[in-house]
């Protein structure tokens, strides 16, 4: 049985509104026209059972839309990020890779060595990963995009030299790019986790309670 408080903050339309970021091929992936398959997919499926409730995967361009738009989703699997402390995250769902692609010639063998003055990196904007490396890069400057998507065409434009992303998107959406590669190793791994907003703690003590091994 939901406490009714419960069911208010996850389900205030009579389902649960779960956000997908469409751009991380490995949590999520359309295989048909609404139709998702992943480990966002795995857990809708696993949270109706539980919940005896259709959970509806909402799907988004970045992580960056699913917290500009709160209001559109009920519950999200985002990466792990302390900056957005407008989520409480309840549930590790996976977790992923995040690297560095480039133009092949003149690649640096490992991320750590693009850290170099005069050196841009594109990233999109409100992205784990792309906080990462604001926080933590030296000599190169990250350029914020609204979309993965964009992101890659700047650096496919030469508009800059690297760009920032998943590994198993990047991987995907550069294979049709000669003369691109991906660097063989990885700046970042990001936990990907079930999130609530921060003020729902009755949600967030009643999925702790059924989400436990």
């Amino acid at each position: 049985m939901i406490p009714p408080l419960v069911l208010q903050q996850i389900a205030p339309l009579g389902h649960v509104r779960l956000a997908a970021n469409m751009a991380n091929a490995s949590i999520v992936r359309e295989t048909a026209p609404g139709q998702y398959a992943g480990p966002v997919a795995d857990l809708a499926t696993r949270l109706a059972g539980l919940l005896g409730l259709a959970v509806r995967i909402v799907p988004f361009a970045s992580g960056g839309a699913i917290l500009a738009d709160p209001e559109a989703w009920d519950m999200a699997v985002l990466a792990v990020d302390p900056a957005r402390t407008q989520l409480r995250y309840i549930h590790e769902v996976t977790r992923v890779s995040a690297t560095l692609a480039g133009r092949s010639d003149g690649l640096p063998g490992t991320c750590a060595e693009a850290d170099r003055p005069g050196i841009r990196i594109a990233t999109a904007r409100g992205a784990a990963y792309g906080n990462h490396l604001l926080a933590g890069l030296v000599h190169a400057e990250v350029v914020s995009f609204d979309t993965p998507a964009a992101a890659r065409e700047a650096m496919l434009s030469g508009q800059c030299d690297f760009v920032a992303g998943i590994r198993t998107t990047l991987q995907d959406s550069l294979a049709q790019h000669p003369g691109t590669r991906l660097m063989p190793d990885d700046f970042l791994t990001v936990s990907q986790a079930l999130a609530l907003p921060t003020e729902h703690t009755e949600a967030a003590v009643f999925f702790d309670k059924i989400l436990s091994p």
